[in-house]
This record gives C-alpha cells, structure tokens and sequence, in this order.
C-alpha cells in the first residue's frame, strides 16, 4: 500500500472512530433527565411527545428525537403527529405550553410476555427554540 493511501486511510478511521461517540455519549452540555411510567403488557403505548414551536407558538419544525439506549424489553417507535406541547418554567416557549402542534410522540411496546421494569435513552434536540439538547432515560414499568 502506498504511504499516501495509509494517511487518507489512517485519517478516515480517526474521523469515523471519533465521530461514532456522537451516537452514545452525552453531548457535551446535554441535561440529563430521568422520568418513569406505566405501560400494560404488549401494549403500544405513548411515553412522550416533543415539538418544536416559533416564538408565536407555531410548528417550526420536528426536533431531533433518536434513541441512544434501546429498551432490552421492547421497542421503541417515533412518530410524527399532534402533541401537547410543555416547556419547563423559564423556557423562552414556556407561554406556549398546553397548545397542541405538530411533534414527534414516542411510543414503547413491551415483548409480548414482558412483566416487569425496562427502559431506554431519548436524545432530544432543539427543544425550547434555543438548541437544547437533553439526553432522557424512560424507565417503564411493564404490568397489568
């Protein structure tokens, strides 16, 4: 192999090892947070919703919603829709909690089978209008 190739390839696996952290270690400055709640056996059931609002409480845009952390139970789906928007107190879209915009809501379905407590990571980005990113840890309690 010839000494430029082994550069081009040594830089290419330094930029791809270094950018694979991105997909599971906190962004720097990231909130964490933990919530817990209730979903019944096998079960599609929503966790959450997050929207993304204009300083006038309008839909600007799906935020960013991945999961970083698979449930080990269950699975996880993302789907575009209505959602109540909520903005923590001191948010500069706080005033615009309660109205329903377009988002993107967070369903868990347990195994089939599945009694018992699962959870999983939701990275979340752009909420609030002001580029806050929080890394959310669901833990779902699975019964009847």
């Amino acid at each position: 192999m010839k000494p430029r190739s082994l550069i081009y390839l040594s830089a290419f696996l330094s930029a791809g090892m270094a950018l694979s952290g991105c997909v599971s270690a906190p962004i720097g400055g990231a909130k964490q947070s933990q919530f817990s709640g209730r979903a019944a056996p096998g079960k599609k059931t929503r966790i959450t919703g997050a929207s993304l609002v204009k300083p006038d409480c309008t839909f600007a845009g799906f935020p960013y919603t991945g999961i970083i952390k698979q449930p080990a139970h269950g699975r996880i789906d993302i789907e575009h829709g209505p959602v109540a928007a909520k903005f923590p107190k001191g948010s500069n879209a706080y005033f615009c909690s309660g109205k329903s915009v377009q988002g993107n809501n967070i369903f868990y379905t347990s195994n089939p089978g599945f009694v018992g407590t699962d959870q999983f990571t939701a990275r979340l980005t752009g909420l609030n209008t002001d580029g806050t990113v929080q890394d959310r840890t669901f833990v779902i309690h699975v019964g009847k």
